[in-house]
């Protein structure tokens, strides 16, 4: 017999406008447990009462507030930023490879340029400042699959603990989430989370995370 609850927790697992408003004290768990039913009686093959389904949802409340939250509050160091940037696409073959492994002896990047690499199985994803990449091209000396152009980079700085502790990411990514930003790429390091996102929405990104560096320190302080 398949059982309510499990079926229950997955379907708020799986909506986060969901399992945020049950868990902080939002929901109209009898209006939710309407909308969910057709779906629970067709996941448990059988009818099944609203007052069960929000005696359900009242027991994951009380389940969800003893975890760490998906959303919390995460004390940001610095922010620092970099552009223009350029997006260069290649095909992962061993012809490819031959030129990018001699690429830092050949071209000097200095300390203030920004670059990227990302190896996938199909591609290589290169990611640098604008200035470089006619001689990056002129390397690698084979025709990229994509160019790009007009990004930017806005690096998060985090104390190195905050990369251990669930929902980091999640946190951070919702802030440009909610202001409909798309991110091109998404880099960390051991201290710092860098969102490259299009020229077009560079001073929207800082702001908000500058809003909440602020609001952070003003707390602390």
């Amino acid at each position: 017999m398949i059982k309510i609850q499990p079926i229950v927790r997955n379907i708020i697992l799986g909506e986060f406008e969901a399992y945020f408003s049950l868990t902080n004290g939002y929901m109209n768990m009898s209006s939710y447990a309407h909308r969910i039913r057709p779906r629970v009686e067709l996941l448990t093959k059988k009818q099944v009462t609203i007052t069960s389904l929000v005696v359900s949802l009242s027991r994951l409340k009380k389940e969800f507030k003893k975890e760490k939250p998906l959303i919390r509050e995460v004390s940001i160091k610095n922010i620092t930023t970099k552009l223009p940037l350029s997006e260069i696409v290649y095909e992962n073959t061993e012809k490819f490879m031959e030129k990018f492994e001699s690429l830092h002896k050949k071209i000097a990047i200095a300390h203030e340029d920004f670059f990227i690499a990302t190896i996938g199985t199909n591609e290589i994803n290169i990611i640098i400042s604008s200035n470089l990449v006619t001689k990056i091209m002129k390397h690698l000396e084979v025709k990229p699959k994509i160019t790009n152009h007009n990004f930017a980079a806005v690096a998060i700085s985090l104390s190195p603990e905050h990369f251990s502790i669930p929902n980091t990411f999640f946190s951070l990514l919702s802030v440009t989430a909610r202001a409909q930003i798309n991110i091109e790429e998404l880099v960390s390091t051991s201290t710092e989370l860098i969102f490259v996102v299009a020229e077009k929405d560079f001073g929207k990104t800082v702001a908000l995370f500058s809003d909440l560096h602020r609001e952070n320190n003003a707390k602390e302080s």
